[in-house]
């Protein structure tokens, strides 16, 4: 069972990468064609981005991670955390600015910033130790 759930968390993150790039090319484009801004893609995206991030916490608690190599032990679980965090934290802005391209560029923003970062724990989960 453990296994099965360290494979769909590994597997997950790369669609997880994929879903957050298309959100953000989206995001983009809206805020090029100047359409009102409606946040429900880019929820949806956080949503299984938390999901993700979720099942990496119960996996390295469950699995005892805490002792591996220290970039899977701090450093992958805080990217992961970080890429939530500032993608949910400018959503949030987004949503409370007045001007739809803005809004769209500022969430384009913030997952563009949530992709880098998880690719980076991708990344830094790739590395052999």
């Amino acid at each position: 069972m453990l296994e099965i759930l360290l494979q769909s968390h590994r597997y997950t993150g790369y669609v997880v990468s994929v879903l957050v790039l298309v959100a953000a090319l989206v995001a983009f484009k809206r805020a090029k064609d100047g359409r009102e801004f409606d946040a429900g893609l880019f929820r949806a995206t956080y949503i299984l981005l938390s999901l993700q991030v979720l099942l990496g916490i119960v996996l390295y608690g469950v699995a005892g991670y805490w002792e591996a190599a220290p970039l899977i032990a701090y450093v992958h679980p805080v990217l992961g955390i970080l890429a939530l965090g500032l993608g949910q934290a400018l959503l949030g802005r987004a949503r409370r600015t007045q001007m739809a391209a803005d809004a769209h560029r500022l969430a384009g923003r913030g997952l563009i910033i949530t992709l880098v970062l998880v690719l980076a724990a991708i990344g830094v989960a790739s590395v052999p130790v």
